[in-house]
């Protein structure tokens, strides 16, 4: 969130009392997520590391300034991330389905793992949290792998820096040796899933203090599974003096065997699995999108196939993030669910 986003959200909570607010990657900031119309109509770019830029000739440009409020220029380019804000799922939710009887609060972050984004909630204390009379939470987990640093640099919006287990060989960057090092010394599935046990102790913590309502949907990640978690917490792992994985040893079935002593699947329960919302039935949000290409012949397979081209029917983008209707679709979904379960009041 961009703190010129704030006083309009204040201005809004003074009527409403009540907020909605999202926390997660760019799958929760929106990103992608332009205007339809705009989407179908124009060619659209993706280079790695930078968002969505439109095609479009001087005249073309002008135009779209006039047409949309949401859009600017920046540096040369069409800037559409106020478009973004506009058409995610949590504004769509708040502002169409609830017809703004809640006020929302998008703190996604492109580029961001768990733990920086259930931070956020600290980022902003220019908010007027004690007017909110009543919070839903809608938690939109990353990738598992993903570890966050606070960003020393931040003078807006980028409050964090991530980091994956993986690096280019021939970059020889500091930046590059960090990723390398922390993929050989300290990640493992069991220790992705031990980190997420524990930052999601701090956003219920802070759902507790609030008196906040938390649903949890992953925005791609299927491991998200009690399957999944239960077998990286029963794995035994043994490093050497250097800390390089030597062997991983696998468990065995529940209830045959005894338990090593590096178990930790006592810790499993502590996951909010009741929780958690599966939209129509589907693992993720991204699974949700792509349920919709009526042409594909396979929508089980993953959303990032679509990196650089985007889906058939546009529910992916070229950057591989659910379009504007998906978002608007996953609104409905969460709208459906929320008044059912009388998650709101």
């Amino acid at each position: 969130m961009y703190k010129s986003q704030i006083n309009e959200i204040n201005l809004s909570l003074k009527h409403t009392k009540k907020a909605i607010i999202t926390i997660g990657c760019s799958f929760a900031q929106g990103q992608g997520a332009v205007n339809q119309e705009l989407y179908d109509n124009y060619t659209w770019e993706y280079i790695e590391g930078t968002p969505l830029s439109i095609q479009t000739t001087t005249k073309q440009r002008k135009k779209i300034l006039k047409a949309y409020d949401s859009v600017f220029e920046k540096g040369g380019l069409l800037d559409f991330s106020l478009m973004e804000y506009d058409n995610s799922y949590v504004s769509v939710l708040c502002n169409k389905f609830f017809e703004k009887e809640y006020t929302p609060i998008n703190l996604g972050l492109r580029g961001c793992g768990n733990r920086g984004s259930i931070k956020e909630l600290y980022m902003y204390p220019e908010i007027d949290w004690h007017l909110m009379e009543e919070i839903i939470v809608i938690y939109l987990p990353s990738g598992l792998e993903r570890f966050d640093f606070i960003n020393d640099e931040a003078t807006d919006h980028f409050n964090w820096k991530c980091m994956w287990p993986n690096s280019n060989p021939s970059n020889e960057l500091p930046v590059s040796s960090l990723w390398k090092g922390y993929g050989d010394t300290v990640y493992s599935d069991k220790f992705s899933v031990l980190e997420q046990i524990a930052h999601v102790q701090e956003l219920e913590t802070w759902c507790k203090y609030k008196n906040a309502k938390l649903i949890v949907t992953t925005g791609f990640d299927r491991r998200y599974d009690k399957d999944f978690f239960y077998n990286s917490l029963t794995t035994h792992i043994d490093r050497d003096h250097n800390q390089v994985i030597q062997t991983e040893k696998t468990p065995l079935l529940r209830g045959l065997g005894s338990k090593h002593p590096s178990d930790k699947s006592h810790l499993i329960d502590l996951f909010p699995w009741d929780k958690m919302f599966k939209p129509n039935g589907y693992e993720t949000f991204a699974d949700l999108a792509i349920s919709m290409e009526d042409t594909l012949e396979d929508t089980t397979d993953h959303y990032f196939q679509f990196l650089g081209k985007g889906s058939p029917e546009g529910w992916i983008t070229s950057c591989s993030h659910p379009s504007q209707k998906s978002h608007d679709l996953f609104a409905n979904h969460l709208y459906k669910h929320i008044v059912e379960n009388k998650i709101d009041g």
